[in-house]
Formats: structure tokens, sequence, C-alpha cells
């Protein structure tokens, strides 16, 4: 239990600190904890970045719509 809490302490980046599970089902509970904590963490990420993707290609559109708009004006 000891090799697998330090293996998703070092994987999920939380690090090490002054303060760890003691026994057993603490560092089962811990360990839980820290991979739902990513598994967040990389949505709340992916979903912010898919909108600011979404932002950047409306801007292209608008622009591209505002290109055509000058051609026709001329």
């Amino acid at each position: 239990m000891i090799s697998l809490y330090w293996t998703v302490t070092t994987i999920t980046t939380v690090g090490y600190g002054d303060i760890s599970g003691t026994n057993n089902y603490e560092r089962a509970f811990c360990s839980v904890v820290m991979i739902v904590g990513v598994f967040a963490f990389s949505y709340a990420n992916g979903a912010f970045t898919s909108l600011l993707s979404n932002v950047d290609t409306h801007s292209i559109e608008i622009a591209a719509k505002n290109e055509i708009l000058k051609k026709i004006d001329k």
C-alpha cells in the first residue's frame, strides 16, 4: 500500500508534504482523492480549452464575413 500511495502521489504531482497517510486506510483514501482530483482538474482544463477554441473560431468566422462585406461594398 505504501508503494501504491507513493506512486499515486508522484504521478498526480500532489507532492509529499509534511502530512501524509499513516495507515493503509488513510493511504487508500488519499490515493482515491488524488486520482479523482486529477481527473476533475483535467476535465476543467479541457472544458476551458474547448471554450477558448470555440471563441477563437467564432472570431475567425466573423472576420471572414467582414472581409466578404468589404469586398461587396467596393
